[in-house]
């Protein structure tokens, strides 16, 4: 009966590998060709490689498996030793940590399975330390990074077009330039698409709450944006003047692009009129980003951002920008409204609702885990602090490796401790920053919260399929009526609609040799 539950297959361990029909269709087609899988989060897309690994494995031969982040290179590693039947000696952890003669040792061995980041692997490239021949396969997770000058491209380029290629992502992007731009880059020949409603994988899709909760600004939040607000359109106005095309319903986007637009003028004529609408371009920018704080951070993030402006102000190497950017009377009002603010419990609008929200589901829920998703480290930090303040409430921050200002970082260790705990149930919530929407393993997570929406079809995506992996799951949405918060979220809402729209198309139209296949199969890991 257990041959008939579990995949037999060489090189993987008996009665590990649960049989799933569609993981053996893409596991078969990546065994034929080089493929991307575009597949929902929590479909297991990393057993298709752990598959393909045991039918590819060749003792002369290296695998690379890479991931983004040491954090998931870590999690890899440990699947693989569960469910390889190589020596554990041969999966290894490579970090850059790893002094230079060591990695050119390992990478000249046969025979194993390297994990690493695309970073550390790419600067070997550079240096020599590697040779292609070595190697019969590349695991490229999180595919969709693999764009512009990311290391995933230039690793592809480096070997040849013969070694075989998997890559895995749960949303590749919004536009089929984008999907077609991450096939080239990884020298992919087929695509292969699952969506949460393909017959053979609806029973595998565990149902997901969405909820979207709209949080009414409060008056000083208001005032400090019509404040920002009138100190922008006056150098909208300015640019106008100066000829540049710029909307009355001007986006970010919309300002990057005139100011790209000013420095390649600035290539060919230095006319200083450039100067000046480049440098009120640069001022938009930054109330903006102070806008954009208000509007979807709070108080104290806000604070922070102006008070570092006031300093870097001070130093040798400021610039006129900065130094009208902060003597300007609207920064100067807007700095006077939030310096003497009681930052010691959540007056910030969204700050009260989810601390009431996470307090009344803990309660009613007390074994229950929380993610919480946010932007930035300040509010990150700010939300984690008021939660504590609860008896029941035991909650984290979790960010990237990456210190900066006086913000340490957390090392690779710090990081898999944290999860460890809160797998463990001696934390339930954790407030992450990116560094917890792309792969991580933290099971059982039954409320996802956004604090803030992003822009990112990817990335919301990848925020979502943090819960409803093991058991159906809830997502809240916060948002901030009638601002910045509430415009990121319809954005991402329109690309996610419009990629899924691409997918299907290019699936139909064998577009790239994409296939999305549903009720027909013409191979399964049994013909191989």
């Amino acid at each position: 009966m257990l041959e008939d539950k579990y995949i037999t297959f060489p090189y993987i361990k008996k009665n590990t590998v649960e049989k799933r029909v569609y993981q053996e269709l893409l596991t078969a087609k990546a065994i034929e060709t080089s493929t991307l899988v575009v597949a929902p989060t929590g479909l297991g897309k990393t057993i298709v490689a752990v598959l393909l690994i045991g039918f590819i494995y060749n003792p002369k031969k290296s695998i690379l498996f890479l991931a983004p982040t040491k954090p998931l290179v870590s999690q890899h590693k440990k699947s693989l030793e569960k469910v390889l039947e190589v020596d554990p000696d041969k999966i290894i952890f490579l970090t850059g940590q790893n002094p230079p003669e060591k990695r050119k040792e390992i990478y000249s061995q046969k025979g194993l399975v390297i994990c690493a980041t695309p970073q550390t692997i790419d600067n070997d490239i550079k240096n020599n330390l590697l040779k292609e021949d070595n190697f019969n396969l590349i695991i490229f997770d999180e595919a969709h990074r693999a764009v512009g000058e990311y290391a995933y491209v230039s690793i592809s380029s480096f070997f040849k077009e013969e070694i075989k290629r998997l890559a895995l992502t749960a949303s590749p992007g919004y536009n089929k330039q984008k999907i077609k731009e991450i096939a080239d880059n990884l020298k992919i020949k087929h695509i292969e698409i699952k969506t949460e409603s393909d017959l053979d994988v609806i029973d595998y899709v565990k149902d997901i709450e969405i909820e979207t909760v709209f949080v009414e600004l409060d008056d000083v939040s208001k005032k400090i944006s019509k404040i920002l607000d009138s100190f922008i359109l006056k150098k909208i106005e300015l640019l106008r003047k100066l000829n540049l095309s710029v909307s009355s319903n001007f986006t970010k986007k919309q300002i990057l692009m005139v100011q790209q637009q000013l420095f390649k003028r600035l290539e060919s004529s230095k006319n200083s009129l450039n100067f000046v609408a480049l440098i009120n371009v640069s001022l938009a920018l930054k109330a903006l980003y102070a806008k954009e704080l208000i509007e979807t951070q709070g108080f104290l993030p806000l604070k922070h951002y102006l008070e570092k402006a006031f300093i870097d102000s001070k130093s040798s190497k400021t610039t006129k920008t900065l130094n009208q950017f902060v003597n300007s009377k609207e920064i100067l009002e807007t700095y006077s409204l939030i310096i003497n603010l009681d930052y010691s419990k959540p007056i910030y609008s969204k700050e009260k609702e989810i601390v009431e929200l996470v307090k009344n589901f803990i309660l009613n829920n007390p074994s229950s885990k929380i993610l919480i998703f946010n932007n930035f480290r300040d509010s990150a930090q700010n939300i984690s602090n008021y939660l504590n303040k609860y008896d029941n409430l035991n909650s984290v921050r979790f960010v990237g490796q990456s210190s900066k200002e006086k913000d340490k970082g957390l090392s690779q260790k710090e990081q898999a401790q944290i999860i460890s705990d809160f797998r463990d149930g001696l934390n339930n919530v954790l407030v992450c920053t990116s560094v917890g929407e792309e792969g991580l393993d933290i099971p059982s997570v039954d409320l996802v919260f956004f604090y803030d929406a992003v822009p990112s079809e990817i990335r919301s995506i990848q925020r979502r399929g943090r819960t409803g992996r093991f058991n159906a799951g809830k997502v809240i949405i916060l948002l901030n009526k009638d601002t910045i918060d509430e415009h990121y979220y319809y954005v991402s809402l329109k690309k996610e609609k419009t990629m899924k729209k691409n997918l299907i198309s290019m699936s139909r139209d064998g577009d790239l040799k994409i296939v999305k296949r549903k009720k027909k199969v013409q191979k399964n890991l049994g013909d191989f």
